[in-house]
């Protein structure tokens, strides 16, 4: 039947367990697992029946003074009768029967998300639920929820994956998409201005997917003001002329930076943050620094002459890859989840750092459910460092308020 994850039983009473298969679903797909009876404690805790429910919406709140608006959109309702009392019971001498269910996903559904911030919540939550039915006035259903992780089945994206997963093992090359920034500085309010660029590449694909090693480099160039070759030699060869270059990764600001569009009736927001931030700790970041470069004015006629004017040009250059791990970009009538990536890099002075923001696509890049860890299958996104979402834990905790439905069972 394949591997069963993310199992739970009714907490006190494990009449009833529920095990999906895999820990990753994809839109368009099916939902598969199987749910265990233990028929001792379904007669003791009187259930007559079992069935599961497979459920998805998009919800919101907005809090303003002492108003709070809510709008919650259904995604996905699924249901599927297992088990009646009289039907079909354990082999002789077991006291447990485990029957399968497959439910079916609807496409285009947006990814899993949970955000919550000082008067504001947005979340897509998708669950399973079996639910053990307990007939009279005062008996209570018995029901175990299990949170599911979805994305949205993506073909766009599957060619900007392999493409990712062949440069990873060296074996291919593509375009690069360049953005660049150029800005005037100087030290003070007074003197004169040197110029600093700023480029930053990643391959040119129409997408970035998730899971998969996306490399990018940053090129950072400055030019002194022309100055004679008498004052630049005079100049301590141990100390950097300004503007200097960063010399080191850390020392720049690289980010996932999510903006995300919440309206929750007549009420709207906005929110700005950075959900990914690409440390030097925890990726390998290969670093060009090479020595600063006299470059004589276009026209000098004797280059070695005192008197002769040009610049200092500096450069460095920085090379990794960097893996994206959350939910990615989507749109529900009250939800918009945009990203971009965002640097900035510093430079001495006030107002002197210098900043790129590249808008980008975030999808998937999946067609097929993750059903396991680890290596192989090469098309598994899992075996190039793991294949799920980066979701806060309240996603998980089915106890939270924002697991409650309202619907009967």
């Amino acid at each position: 039947m394949g591997l069963l994850t993310n199992s739970a039983s009714t907490p006190g009473n494990p009449a009833i367990s529920i095990r999906p298969i895999g820990h990753l679903f994809v839109s368009g797909c099916t939902v598969e697992g199987e749910v265990e009876l233990d028929f001792r404690q379904l007669r003791q805790d009187n259930i007559q029946e079992v069935h599961v429910k497979l459920r998805g919406s998009a919800k919101t709140a907005i809090s303003r003074n002492e108003t709070t608006r809510r709008e919650d959109i259904p995604l996905v309702r699924e249901n599927a009768s297992l088990w009646t009392q009289g039907t079909v019971y354990p082999p002789p001498g077991q006291d447990t029967l485990r029957i399968s269910f497959r439910l079916q996903l609807p496409p285009d559904l947006p990814p899993s998300f949970h955000y919550r911030d000082l008067g504001k919540r947005a979340s897509v939550q998708y669950s399973l639920t079996a639910v053990g039915v307990r007939p009279g006035t005062f008996q209570f259903n018995r029901r175990l929820r299990i949170p599911l992780a979805i994305v949205q089945k993506d073909t766009v994206g599957i060619p900007a994956r392999d493409a990712m997963l062949a440069m990873a093992a060296g074996g291919a090359q593509c375009p690069w998409k360049v953005y660049r920034a150029e800005e005037n500085i100087r030290r003070g309010l007074w003197g004169s201005y040197a110029t600093v660029q700023v480029e930053m590449m990643i391959p040119d694909i129409p997408v970035l997917p998730l899971f998969v090693p996306i490399p990018f480099v940053i090129n950072i160039k400055s030019t002194t003001p022309p100055l004679t070759r008498a004052a630049a030699e005079a100049h301590p060869p141990d100390k950097p002329v300004f503007p200097p270059v960063p010399t080191a990764y850390h020392l720049l600001d690289f980010t996932l930076q999510r903006t995300l569009r919440i309206r929750a009736r007549a009420f709207k927001a906005v929110s700005t943050s950075d959900v990914i931030v690409f440390r030097s700790a925890t990726m390998a970041v290969e670093e060009d620094i090479p020595d600063r470069e006299w470059v004589p004015l276009e026209g000098g006629e004797k280059e070695k002459s005192p008197d002769t004017k040009g610049t200092w040009v500096q450069r460095t250059s920085f090379r990794s890859t960097i893996r994206l791990d959350c939910p990615h970009t989507f749109a529900t009538d009250n939800i918009i989840c945009g990203y971009s990536l965002e640097l900035k890099v510093p430079f001495p002075g006030i107002g002197n750092d210098v900043r790129i923001n590249m808008p980008v696509r975030v999808t998937s890049g999946l067609d097929t459910p993750i059903l396991r860890d680890g290596p192989g299958d090469p098309r598994n996104p899992s075996q190039s460092g793991g294949g799920m979402l980066d979701l806060p834990p309240a996603y998980w905790d089915t106890n939270d308020r924002d697991w409650d439905d309202g619907e009967k069972d």
